[in-house]
C-alpha cells in the first residue's frame, strides 16, 4: 500500500529546459575550484533538481559538492548542492541528480520564485 508522504517536495518540471551552470567545490572533502560548466535544468523542487550535460563526473566513485547558478526570472540564484545520482543516457549525455544543501531562508526563497513560474505557466507541478 502507497503512503503519501506529506514532506516530500513538490516537484517542478521546466515547459522549456534552462540552461544552467555548475562549478564543482569539493571533491571527497578536498576544496576545489573549477570553472563554470554549462548544463540544462531538467526538473526542480525545493530539495534537488535534475540536470544534464556531456560532462561525466564519475558520482558513483567521488563524493561531488556544486554550486548551480540558475536565472530565475530576472534573479540569478546559486544554489549549493551534493551530486547524489548519476546515469548515462544513450546520446552521451549524464543525467545528475543534485540534492540542495540550503538554509530554511533560502529554501522559501526558492519556493517563492518557483510559484512565481508556476503562475506564469513557465513550469509545471509533477
Amino acid at each position: 500500500m502507497y503512503h503519501n508522504k506529506r514532506s516530500d517536495a513538490f516537484r517542478y518540471s521546466l515547459n522549456t529546459p534552462l540552461v544552467c551552470y555548475f562549478e564543482v567545490t569539493n571533491i571527497n572533502g578536498k576544496t576545489t575550484s573549477s570553472t563554470p560548466v554549462k548544463a540544462t535544468l531538467m526538473d526542480i523542487s525545493n530539495s534537488g533538481c535534475k540536470i544534464v550535460t556531456p560532462l561525466n563526473l564519475n558520482a558513483a566513485s567521488n563524493k561531488l559538492q556544486i554550486v548551480l547558478h540558475v536565472q530565475l526570472q530576472e534573479e540569478l540564484l546559486k544554489l549549493n548542492g551534493s551530486i547524489r545520482w548519476q546515469l548515462q543516457s544513450t546520446n552521451a549525455l549524464y543525467h545528475y541528480g543534485v540534492k540542495f544543501m540550503m538554509n530554511e531562508s533560502e529554501r522559501r526563497h526558492l519556493l517563492a520564485g518557483l510559484r512565481t513560474l508556476t503562475a506564469l505557466r513557465k513550469i509545471t507541478v509533477t
